[in-house]
Formats: C-alpha cells, sequence, structure tokens
C-alpha cells in the first residue's frame, strides 16, 4: 500500500448507492473496502471491479452487530494502520413494510440507520484520527430537512415517511454534532442526500440511477482542507436543515 494511497470504507456496499459510491471511489484511486452484511454477496460485487484493476476488498460488516464491527476495526488497524474515509451509507426503510406497527418500525429503523452508524463511527475514529485528511460522509435524506418539509411547492412534499424521515434528521444532529468535536483534528463530517433513486428500497421507480445519486457523496468524500464542515448536501448544492 503507498502512503498516498486513501483507504476508504462503504457501509451496505454490496448493492445500490452504496455499490455505486464504492465504485465511484475506486475509480479515483481510492482503495475501497466494501462493507457487506454477507461477505458472498461483497465478493460477487467486487468481482467485476477487482477484473477491472480497480482495488476493492469486500469485508463483512454488520453495523448492529458490536462484534462484527469491532473485528473489521481491528482488520483495518492491523492491515493498514488508519482510515481516511468512512461513508456511512447502510440503512433501512420500513414506512411501507406490512405486518410492522409505528413502534416497531421506528425501533428497527433506527437500530441500523442511526444507532449502526454511531456505533461503526465510534469504532473507527482512532483509525480516522491517523489520516492526515479524515472524511466522515453521512447518508441521509432531503426527507429529514425540516425546512424543505415545510414548504408546500416542494417536489417531494406528498412523500410522508416518518419513522425513516426520524431517523436520517437524528442523522443530521449527529453529523452536527460530530463535525464540531473532530474540527480541530482535521475531520471534515457531512450529510448528504443521494437524492430519490432506483434502488431495491424504491422498487427501482424513479429514472434517477445509483451513479448519478453517488456522485455527491463520492465528491465530499474527497473535498480538501477548505471544503466545508458539518452540513448538509445535495449534487445541487447546500440543503437546508
Amino acid at each position: 500500500m503507498s502512503n498516498n494511497e486513501k483507504i476508504a470504507l462503504v457501509s451496505g456496499a454490496n448493492r445500490g448507492i452504496g455499490e455505486a459510491i464504492a465504485t465511484g471511489l475506486a475509480h479515483e484511486g481510492v482503495h475501497v473496502l466494501l462493507g457487506c452484511r454477507d461477505l458472498a454477496n461483497g465478493e460477487t460485487a467486487a468481482a467485476p471491479l477487482t477484473e477491472k484493476g480497480l482495488k476493492v476488498t469486500p469485508v463483512q460488516l454488520d453495523i448492529t452487530d458490536d462484534e462484527s464491527v469491532e473485528r473489521l476495526a481491528k482488520h483495518i488497524a492491523e492491515t493498514f494502520g488508519r482510515l481516511d474515509i468512512l461513508v456511512n451509507n447502510a440503512g433501512v426503510g420500513l414506512d411501507f413494510v406490512p405486518g410492522l406497527s409505528v413502534v416497531e418500525k421506528m425501533e428497527q429503523t433506527l437500530s441500523l440507520n442511526v444507532v449502526g452508524g454511531l456505533r461503526l463511527t465510534e469504532a473507527l475514529l482512532d483509525l480516522l484520527s491517523a489520516s492526515p485528511a479524515p472524511r466522515i460522509v453521512n447518508v441521509s435524506s432531503e426527507l429529514a430537512s425540516f425546512g424543505l418539509r415545510h414548504d408546500p411547492t416542494w417536489e417531494h412534499a406528498d412523500k410522508v415517511l416518518p419513522t425513516y424521515a426520524a431517523s436520517k434528521a437524528a442523522v443530521n444532529a449527529l453529523t452536527v454534532s460530530y463535525a464540531a468535536r473532530l474540527a480541530d483534528k482535521g475531520f471534515k463530517v457531512n450529510a448528504i442526500c443521494p437524492g430519490f433513486t432506483a434502488t431495491a428500497a424504491t422498487n427501482f421507480g424513479p429514472d434517477r440511477q445509483p451513479e448519478e445519486a453517488a456522485v455527491i457523496a463520492i465528491r465530499m468524500a474527497l473535498v480538501g482542507d477548505e471544503a466545508p464542515n458539518g452540513g448538509f448536501f445535495n449534487d445541487a448544492g447546500e440543503i437546508a436543515w
């Protein structure tokens, strides 16, 4: 490994937006660790990328499992000694899943989208601190924006996903807190919205493709020292909290 080679971890990276983010970072010369709950799925996703000469390595990661997170942190420490980029992409939306109460949906959504990302971030802070330019990108959603949701002309004003939106609002709050906490260590911590995208979570309904959705995450993962810290962005610019 070259000392100039950036090391990134993308959670939920074996499909959809996570896979597109990992692929895009790899095309930028980053060695990307594809975090996947099922390692076999990660190996399947990685195979066509490694055949193209891209540096991607599938790693087992379940962000709801302390042992899985701790095992991966230890592996990164022993193999690379640092981590430059963390993309907290793994998430779930359960608002339209039948057979669950609203409370059950909220509990499960918070466990993955909020507590899981928090668990992973905390486990990797020391490794990120060893980077000369540590970056954390939290995948959020415009649905968490109170400013946009109070605008009746907003294009997604008709979308009501209360548990998902609440979880992403919590992600935004954590983004601001971590950005302030880590600013003096050179971190850039930002939240992004990938947009309404054709993935399994949306039943592949929209026209927007994961490669388009990944652009803003890749951009914020590679920002320089003069970039914003503690902001919320999509590919059109800054989003109101």
